[in-house]
């Protein structure tokens, strides 16, 4: 089950929030990465995030973001973006190991733009 993308993910079923996807599972656009990350760092600085399997609250350690955040840019090749979009989302996750926080401006509300807040039925 994924962390952070889909509405049956794990941030949408604690959180009632979630990464909205724009065509297909995994990484397809600049805007899924960057509101990725910004989850990705939003764990990191309070400490806790969930586990992929069984939704289990653990400790989020900057090992584990550093993982994390290196892991989109594997989901962005093996779910074949377009190599400019590859390229993008290699140069943003370098920038957020280097800065600790997204780049300021347009990627920024592209992630806003992406995570979702889940509607209660």
């Amino acid at each position: 089950m994924p962390v952070y993308q889909g509405p049956k993910s794990c941030y949408a079923r604690k959180e009632g929030v979630y990464v909205r996807r724009a065509r297909r599972p995994g990484i397809d656009t600049l805007a899924e990465a960057a509101a990725i990350a910004k989850l990705i760092l939003r764990d990191l600085r309070r400490g806790y995030t969930y586990e992929n399997r069984s939704c289990k609250r653990i400790k989020m350690t900057k090992e584990l973001a550093v993982r994390r955040l290196n892991f989109l840019k594997l989901l962005a090749r093996r779910h074949r973006a377009p190599r400019m979009i590859v390229e993008a989302t290699d140069f943003l996750v370098e920038y957020v190991l280097r800065e600790w926080r997204l780049p300021r401006g347009r990627v920024s509300r592209l992630a806003r733009t992406m995570i979702v807040r889940r509607s209660r039925v």
